[in-house]
């Protein structure tokens, strides 16, 4: 659980909701105040002669100083009464990969098993929903033979492919995987994966940095991308077309500077419009087994090859 007060979680929580402000300046504003509680209590001057912050930045600020504290202590006690864990971007445990991304988000809310964040092996997998039965076969049995090697499969809980990743995890003996969320936990998305997603927070963890009733938006589940590929070694794309969320998530993996695997081009999984753009674009490794993503990041990560 975080290491600040309810109150120095709630002046967070307003912060995180100026504007613009950002990640990079709420760290800026703290290192500058020396403590959270330090920003709120700046005078207005010297908030204004921050690098960074604006005037309209400022005049929000002030504004919120006042607002009421209610729905955001309610969502403390919420997360409290269902043993929702807030990590801050201010906490010791807050993940190492993940605070080394450009933008970490500030908040990260967990449901399930903490300890999977730390796992050394993390691998993402990711594709279309309208993949085609091969892929979703092929989905499963890489997934399956990574999680039997004590691999953690990251994946979003989408249908399609995020669906076979996590399915196939499931149903291994000790088999666990991370769902990275857009929305909160009040309101899992899809409706059709709901029963699998409380089954993730079950045996596995769901991860969002939205507290637990945000609905979702189109920006949320783009936003979290960078979650994704930020706490994994690696990154597998097995379906997709040139457009869409898969695509969009592989190039988030590339800025990052993380390892993209792609089945081969011969195996002719379908869709393969983003397979093709990830190789010539990205760099892409095409892969024929699960083996060859293991051996790969082996080479190159302190990924353990067990």
């Amino acid at each position: 659980m975080t290491e600040l007060t309810d109150s120095q979680l709630v002046k967070l929580m307003k912060l995180n909701n100026v504007h613009g402000l950002g990640p990079s300046r709420i760290l800026y504003l703290v290192q500058r105040f020396e403590t959270i509680d330090g920003v709120f209590n700046a005078a207005n001057l010297d908030l204004e002669k921050t690098k960074g912050i604006t005037n309209l930045m400022v005049k929000e600020i002030e504004k919120l100083k006042s607002a009421s504290d209610e729905n955001y202590l309610k969502t403390i006690h919420d997360c409290k009464k269902n043993k929702i864990e807030i990590l801050t971007l201010f906490d010791k445990d807050y993940p190492r990969q993940l605070k080394n991304i450009p933008l970490p988000p500030i908040f990260l809310f967990l449901w399930g098993d903490k300890s999977l964040l730390y796992s050394e092996n993390k691998i993402a997998i990711v594709g279309s929903r309208t993949a085609s039965e091969k892929a979703l076969d092929l989905t499963s049995v890489i997934a399956s033979n990574l999680a039997k090697k004590g691999v953690v499969i990251v994946s979003g809980g989408a249908l399609g492919i995020d669906t076979a990743a996590h399915n196939a995890v499931l149903q291994q003996t000790g088999g666990k995987t991370i769902s990275i969320m857009g929305t909160g936990f009040f309101n899992l998305y899809p409706e059709e994966n709901k029963k699998l997603l409380n089954t993730i927070k079950e045996r596995g963890l769901l991860v969002s940095e939205y507290s637990p009733n945000f609905g979702g938006a189109n920006y949320s589940f783009v936003q979290r991308n960078r979650i994704t590929s930020g706490i994994s070694n690696g990154i597998i794309n097995i379906a997709s077309g040139a457009m869409g969320g898969a695509m969009v998530q592989t190039k988030t993996a590339y800025k990052q500077k993380v390892p993209i695997f792609v089945p081969s081009l011969a195996l002719h999984i379908l869709p393969n419009e983003g397979i093709k753009q990830a190789i010539q674009e990205f760099g892409a490794i095409e892969i024929m087994s699960s083996d060859d993503v293991l051996d790969k990041l082996k080479n190159e990560t302190n990924l353990n090859n067990k």
